[in-house]
């Protein structure tokens, strides 16, 4: 990796710490993320304007793919928010951060791609089990089922799931969009254009999804309100923080030989969004959450790396 990837990432990965942290600290509701998405579409939509081509040049199955992908964003913000309404952010953050390559990782044996997997990624996926099954003891002494059988836990398993999800139909979904081209042949976007233009769109579609959810709930409606009035400024930067952090890893990617190393790079996410756990909210970091966090960020390192 180049120093400016090397820069890129770090950066990166304080801002999807940063984000989370302030999502946690400032109101862990779906009203709250649903303002985020509002404000990062809102950011980000001058790359929309400078790429109406490609906008115009969408054909049925990538609305239909950007659709799912903003049903499953909202689903995993919704999980996140209640995952971080009912506990910690150093258990709910490194489970939701790491599980979607366990997700992923299964579906590819159930379609038969076994091939594509190493032995290397098998041991990394066994180590992020094994981590999160760690992070949520409060002692060595304490595997008992009642551990695991929490809203955090829960909730935080639900805003992986939704990761996997929409990871697996971005990917389709950012193929098609690199393949559309103009009347001579030529590719509409390059494949950061794409990707920026992608970003922006996922958080315009989620909006979609969320503003019914929000709008059908008193509680829901009431939190947008006040939030509206009074902490507008928080989901502003966060929503700028969300989608700048997706942006400036894409950005990265221009700038190294190996994308696996950017992947590698981001998981220094999961032991800073620890950090800023134990210190902005003063949350306990004992000997099986320590543990959980080295194995699973190791497990994460070996499958991207795999």
């Amino acid at each position: 990796m180049s120093l400016t990837a090397i820069v890129l990432v770090l950066i990166s990965t304080f801002m999807h710490a940063g984000w989370n942290f302030f999502g946690k600290k400032t109101s862990p509701t779906l009203a709250f993320f649903f303002l985020t998405m509002v404000a990062g579409a809102v950011i980000f939509s001058p790359f929309l304007i400078l790429h109406g081509a490609l906008i115009l040049a969408f054909d049925k199955e990538i609305l239909i793919l950007l659709l799912l992908t903003g049903l499953f964003q909202s689903i995993y913000l919704w999980g996140l928010a209640e995952a971080y309404k009912a506990g910690d952010m150093s258990i709910a953050y490194p489970i939701a951060r790491s599980s979607p390559l366990i997700i992923v990782g299964v579906s590819t044996f159930v379609l038969g791609q076994q091939e594509a997997v190493s032995l290397q990624a098998v041991v990394g996926m066994a180590l992020i089990v094994l981590g999160c099954l760690f992070i949520p003891l409060p002692s060595f002494n304490d595997f008992k089922l009642a551990n695991y059988r929490n809203r955090t836990t829960f909730f935080a398993l639900v805003a992986a799931f939704a990761t996997a999800g929409y990871s697996l139909v971005d990917n389709k979904a950012t193929q098609l969009m690199r393949a559309l081209t103009d009347t001579s042949g030529n590719p509409i976007a390059t494949p950061s254009e794409v990707a920026l233009a992608y970003v922006t769109l996922q958080s315009a579609f989620a909006v979609i999804w969320m503003i019914w959810f929000v709008i059908s709930t008193r509680t829901q409606r009431r939190e947008c309100v006040y939030l509206i009035r009074h902490q507008w400024q928080a989901a502003l930067l966060t929503g700028g923080l969300m989608l700048g952090t997706y942006s400036l890893v894409i950005l990265s990617m221009a700038f190294v030989d190996n994308v696996s190393y950017v992947v590698a790079f981001r998981q220094l996410s999961i032991p800073l969004g620890v950090l800023f756990a134990v210190i902005g909210f003063g949350e306990s970091l004992k000997g099986p959450k320590i543990l959980g966090v080295l194995m699973t960020f190791i497990g994460l390192l070996a499958v991207a790396l795999g």
